[in-house]
């Protein structure tokens, strides 16, 4: 088994699909790793790392598509505009891909026909049911939990006045309110960062159930 792990190309993505940890352990149950040269610079895991852990560094993207039996990415496949062809046309059939591909989105649809088109079989990581069994395949719980804690801190660091209540010689600071729409992994994580920072805290969600 070979397992490609190609630099995203998404413009603004800076995550990289496995660590070199877990390439340490991939490399362990004797797979052989490909990692793409500069794969995962943005998330501050550079090339000697991964081949450290017994990965083999590979420069060129389309050679490492071609190799692998196994495509492991972050966000679904994109267009390459260095090598000025589809990363989809660097697959071939048979092969698996494991990403978030989104298949619900209108957007991805031309996507998802290029990928049966080309015989690759599409696993996504956005469909993993959360249930106890699969919780540590839950990437995209963990993302959101990712989303909602950050997206909160850029929150709290924009803003012009403080977040907790404060009592300073001058008088006293009221707490900042904070709406939160939408209740799901990344609105709880958000609500509960808001509260550890001091604010007063409300939140508001379409389903009955979740009051």
């Amino acid at each position: 088994m070979i397992i490609g792990i190609p630099k995203e190309i998404m413009q603004g993505e800076a995550r990289v699909a496995a660590t070199p940890e877990t390439v340490k352990k991939f490399c362990k149950d004797g797979i052989t790793i490909l990692v793409e040269s500069g794969a995962g610079e943005k998330s501050y895991y550079y090339d000697d790392q991964y081949r450290n852990m017994a990965a083999e560094l590979v420069s060129d993207p389309e050679e490492l598509y071609r190799r692998s039996d196994l495509i492991l990415k972050v966000k679904e496949p994109q267009y390459n505009d260095i090598k000025e062809k589809h990363e989809i046309d660097m697959m071939h059939e048979g092969q698996y891909l494991i990403t978030f591909i989104h298949p619900a989105s209108p957007g991805n649809h031309d996507m998802i026909r290029k990928l049966a088109a080309a015989g690759v079989i599409g696993l996504t990581l956005d469909g993993i049911p959360r249930i106890s069994r699969a919780q540590n395949m839950d990437a995209l719980t963990s993302m959101s939990t990712c989303a909602g804690y950050k997206g909160m801190i850029m929150a709290a660091n924009d803003l012009t006045f403080f977040m907790p209540q404060m009592f300073t010689a001058v008088g006293m600071l009221k707490p900042a309110n904070v709406m939160v729409i939408g209740v799901g992994v990344a609105g709880l994580q958000a609500l509960a960062t808001a509260k550890r920072l001091g604010a007063v805290t409300y939140a508001m969600d379409i389903r009955p159930d979740a009051a």
